[in-house]
């Protein structure tokens, strides 16, 4: 408005794009607030976490291959079902495999599993073939803003806020989440889900 950058499209496509992430950023801020005050709503249901997990890597198939890395689900033949909402845990997978993705380079694997167990739970893993994360960054994964790649920017890399979210949603269903990684060799990521037939309750924490 105040003439300093020219009215071309060029210009305004770049304003456009600052809009999106800082309206991104709000939102994610948002929905973080509503998870650490407890305030999420959740529309819990029973379903069959193979077939949600299947639905959510078909998503990434084209991605995946693309990079040329192998996106690949397993699942026990005798899963129970799960007492969760199906979007929200569909977020969190989505989260998980992007930043896998994002992580492995090409001729790399990243394999999405599900089995029983502990008693009462279902553990999910998402575990990929990439970088890994370094051990001193390892205890700061779930906090919010956090960045493995410190040159990241928020344009290439989301808000930072995405594993932050992830782990209170995981937490609001009555489950946790955890992450194993070495350098050069891969991370996993875990988290488990409270069967239909049993009343969530809080893991232990060792």
């Amino acid at each position: 408005l105040d003439g300093v950058f020219p009215l071309e499209t060029a210009e305004i496509a770049t304003i456009y794009d600052e809009t999106r992430l800082l309206s991104r950023l709000v939102d994610d801020l948002r929905e973080l607030a509503q998870a650490e005050a407890g305030q999420l709503p959740l529309e819990r249901r029973a379903i069959d976490a193979a077939e949600l997990m299947k639905t959510t890597i078909a998503n990434f198939a084209p991605l995946a291959a693309e990079q040329q890395i192998a996106l690949t689900a397993e699942a026990d033949a005798s899963l129970p079902r799960v007492l969760v909402d199906p979007d929200r845990i569909s977020q969190v997978l989505r989260n998980l495999i992007s930043n896998a993705l994002r992580y492995t380079a090409a001729g790399g694997r990243v394999t999405v599993a599900a089995q029983a167990g502990p008693p009462g739970y279902v553990t999910v893993r998402v575990a990929d073939t990439g970088i890994g994360i370094a051990p001193e960054d390892l205890p700061h994964v779930f906090d919010r803003f956090w960045r493995a790649d410190r040159s990241r920017a928020r344009s290439s890399g989301g808000s930072g806020l995405g594993l932050a979210i992830a782990r209170h949603l995981i937490e609001a269903h009555g489950g946790r989440i955890s992450v194993d990684s070495e350098l050069g060799r891969g991370t996993t990521f875990s988290f488990t889900l409270p069967v239909a037939a049993a009343s969530p309750r809080p893991l232990i924490k060792n």
